[in-house]
């Protein structure tokens, strides 16, 4: 059993305070909510590996959601675009930190020494997407209209088990791309933390993209899936027939499916109707109130 001493009292404190969001619900290691009020214990666990936590970062209050760290997923392991990621930041004179994740990709964290608008912390990261050309798999805070009983998404915490050893994998890695110890990264990370200010200003820059208005009509009698199925050639009629590989998320590969049907010139309309059979068939959204919605607004983002 892990003996805590003065000076892993402090290192467990540094860590909340770097990590700290709601408090009154916190997301399980295998993938749900807990709705109940986090706890030293929870933290003091998390960092001895005996049981993992994510943290919701946008916490409502009276004002507008607010935040004290943004986190942005990068689903796929490529370094390079962890540290383009970074070195864009760098130039706005932000401080990040590059973990290596869970299974795969990385994260790339930014934390600030108060509280901020969710909204600036979310609108500052586009921004570095957009300057870097890098399409976001994911932006933390992902909501920012959260209230008492909406709570947007959770991330999962680096460093299980960090009080312990240090880990492999969720972990942050150091300028030469090794693993950072505990210790040593909650002391730089303190002292190199980010002000509101500095925030505020790179986020006050960003301008959303120009949507496109993509109209289709899936009831379309010109539509046919076998006609569509046999334009989007071996890598999407093998997409569509298998579904993703064990352990991949539904959501992101049938994204993927709904680009491969633009890219071979599928009409939107057609590419709809690949997607429900394929959702119906392995998905998603099959079954939810909202699955019309989705997959429409997952093909207009495809095609847009």
């Amino acid at each position: 059993m892990l003996t805590m001493t003065p000076d892993t009292t402090a290192t467990v404190d540094a860590f909340v305070r770097l990590f700290r969001g709601r408090g009154d619900v916190y997301g399980h290691d295998e993938g749900r909510c807990v709705k109940s009020k986090i706890t030293d214990d929870h933290w003091v666990d998390h960092l001895n590996g005996t049981s993992g936590m994510g943290v919701y970062p946008a916490v409502p209050t009276p004002d507008g959601a607010i935040c004290a760290w943004g986190c942005t997923d990068i689903d796929v392991e490529d370094y390079d675009q962890a540290l383009l990621l970074q070195a864009t930041l760098y130039q706005a004179a932000i401080v990040s930190w590059i973990e290596r994740s869970r299974s795969k990709g990385y994260h790339v964290w930014i934390f600030v020494d108060r509280p901020i608008e969710a909204e600036a912390m979310r609108n500052m990261q586009l921004l570095a997407h957009q300057v870097c050309d890098m399409v976001p798999k994911e932006i933390n805070p992902k909501q920012t209209d959260v209230s008492l009983t909406k709570y947007g998404n959770y991330v999962r915490l680096p460093y299980l088990g960090g009080l312990v050893e240090t880990p492999v994998r969720r972990v942050i890695l150091d300028m030469n791309g090794a693993p950072m110890p505990l210790v040593d990264f909650v002391r730089e990370a303190t002292i190199n933390i980010n002000t509101p200010d500095i925030i505020r200003r790179v986020a006050r820059m960003y301008e959303p993209p120009a949507q496109q208005h993509v109209v289709f009509n899936v009831s379309d009698p010109s539509t046919d899936l076998a006609e569509g199925l046999r334009q989007i050639g071996g890598l999407g009629y093998v997409i569509w027939r298998d579904g993703p590989l064990q352990g991949r998320d539904r959501s992101n590969t049938l994204a993927r499916l709904a680009h491969i049907c633009n890219e071979s010139g599928m009409s939107a309309s057609a590419c709809a109707m690949v997607i429900r059979d394929a959702d119906r068939r392995w998905g998603k959204f099959h079954g939810r109130a909202d699955c019309d919605e989705q997959i429409d607004k997952m093909v207009r983002r495809a095609y847009g």
